[in-house]
């Protein structure tokens, strides 16, 4: 059946091009302008009667819409094992040095930024099966994160026909897959080092301890950016750079080495495969340091009482942080200021013994807490994951009542898969402090991946109810920078998800 297309006027369509622009980045002009507009009609014909201003902001609409149309937009075309020369270089090169480097700890953290329906991060976490086969227990920790949610909930399936296997034979190992009518079922010791969360790379917060998006070892961000605005893609990469762990690697696509300007990173070329790392002796750190700590509302001029949601073209980015609302903008106000800065030079020279006995100088014992989950984000942003989660079991057992340690608690539970102990901390949280919207958004979202539908939207439900009367631009309390207008289109996105069956894996992604 054919339906008539809506008239809109050429005000509006312009109107809705610079929002999803500022959204998602996208680049909607030129040639690009009429696929937007096939689009919106699309959406609009499975809609009757509905008009592109009824899910415009501040619509309550807008951000299911803005995901139905981003998922027109983009084609999610992806293989196993997508260009071999990548896989050869990883094999041979990038993966033996992460090994080495991380011999002690033994953990490897991977991040595939704009992971479709999950093909690369699975063929990643495939090869590092196959390399430590033999090397006895590894943790590893492969993270995808895409901004359309039917393609999530279809890598989380991991179930795919013989198309993905294109260039490889892989699906007829039967280690890996098995299979099940046309498909092709992935096994579970593979999906298990795999996890799949939403993450708008233009709004949401990165690199940070609550996205897990911090201290990684490789970071994958290959043929996204055909999509995406040149200062777009070369802003994304910056913040990638800030998301590894000194000596850390970056694999970009052909489109995204074109406009990499590769700063703070060093090059290294392999056959046909050019990989970026960051130096083992950067010492700088992101803007974002990985603390939950409380919010800042900046202070708006006379007359203008709200920010917009979305900020206008170019100035695309998140809501900046705030230094007094960081840790670091607080050190002057620290009584122990001085010997924080001696914990922090230690740590930077991986002195871990000396930088703990620093900390355990610090009195009182809130205090001394306060400082170890500051100390914590540095660990992490080294991928010192050992030494981060036995810092916060110390918090913990010195300061029972810190929220921030019951939220990292979660989110390295969540992390290792271990749902049953980021629900119970989340629900040790909210005991501290029943109205606090982040812990009822999270606790909502580990019970959507338990299989809990009611209790998630339950949970969602009440993070709305929080939300209401606050200010958009307002930052949430520990939310480590986001505002309050992006929680709540996170989570009437997750209530549809809940809804309509697609699943969500991890926190503000």
């Amino acid at each position: 059946m054919v339906h008539a297309q809506t008239e809109i006027q050429p005000a509006e369509m312009e109107r809705l091009r610079q929002w999803v622009e500022a959204e998602t980045g996208m680049d909607l002009a030129g040639s690009r302008f009429s696929r937007l507009n096939s689009a919106v009609q699309r959406i609009l014909a499975q809609r009757p009667g509905a008009t592109v201003d009824r899910f415009l902001p501040p619509s309550s609409e807008h951000a299911t819409f803005l995901e139905s149309l981003t998922a027109e937009l983009t084609v999610g075309e992806s293989f196993f094992f997508r260009n071999e020369h990548h896989f050869r270089a990883l094999r041979d090169h990038v993966i033996p040095e992460i090994m080495r480097a991380n011999a002690a700890q033994r953990e490897i953290r991977v991040w595939s930024a704009g992971c479709a329906t999950g093909e690369e991060p699975y063929s990643i976490a495939i090869l590092l099966d196959q390399m430590l086969a033999d090397r006895g227990n590894w943790l590893v920790s492969v993270l995808g994160t895409d901004l359309n949610l039917d393609f999530l909930d279809r890598a989380r399936q991991a179930k795919y026909r013989q198309w993905s296997f294109r260039q490889t034979t892989i699906h007829e190992n039967a280690q890996y897959f098995s299979a099940e009518g046309e498909y092709f079922k992935l096994s579970p010791t593979v999906r298990a080092h795999a996890r799949f969360g939403y993450l708008n790379l233009v709004k949401d917060v990165y690199p940070s301890g609550l996205t897990g998006t911090l201290g990684m070892d490789l970071i994958l961000f290959r043929n996204v950016a055909i999509y995406l605005k040149p200062e777009v893609t070369k802003a994304i990469i910056e913040r990638f750079t800030r998301a590894l762990r000194p000596g850390g690697w970056l694999l970009l696509g052909e489109v995204e080495l074109s406009l990499t300007t590769a700063s703070g990173l060093e090059a290294k070329q392999f056959e046909q495969a050019t990989f970026f790392r960051r130096p083992l002796d950067s010492n700088e750190w992101p803007a974002s340091t990985p603390v939950f700590g409380r919010p800042v509302t900046p202070i708006l001029p006379p007359g203008n009482p709200i920010v917009p949601i979305v900020p206008p073209v170019p100035a695309w980015g998140p809501l900046p942080w705030s230094a007094a609302a960081t840790p670091a903008g607080r050190a002057a106000m620290d009584p122990e200021t001085g010997l924080w800065e001696q914990v922090e030079r230690h740590a930077l020279h991986k002195e871990f013994v000396e930088a703990e006995r620093v900390l355990n100088r610090i009195a009182p014992a809130k205090e001394r807490a306060k400082h170890r989950i500051r100390y914590v984000g540095l660990l992490l942003g080294m991928a010192e994951l050992g030494r981060a989660r036995e810092m916060i079991d110390l918090c913990l057992r010195e300061e029972p009542m810190l929220i921030e340690a019951q939220f990292w608690k979660a989110s390295f539970a969540e992390e290792a898969g271990e749902l049953d102990i980021a629900e119970k901390a989340y629900r040790r949280a909210l005991y501290l402090d029943r109205q606090c919207p982040m812990a009822h958004f999270h606790l909502g979202l580990v019970l959507q991946q338990k299989g809990d539908q009611a209790g998630a939207r339950r949970s969602l439900q009440t993070t709305l109810q929080l939300i209401h009367g606050n200010r958009p631009d307002g930052l949430v309390e520990f939310g480590e920078g986001i505002c309050y207008g992006r929680l709540e289109e996170m989570t009437n996105l997750m209530i549809s998800g809940s809804i309509t069956g697609t699943g969500y894996r991890d926190g503000i992604h």
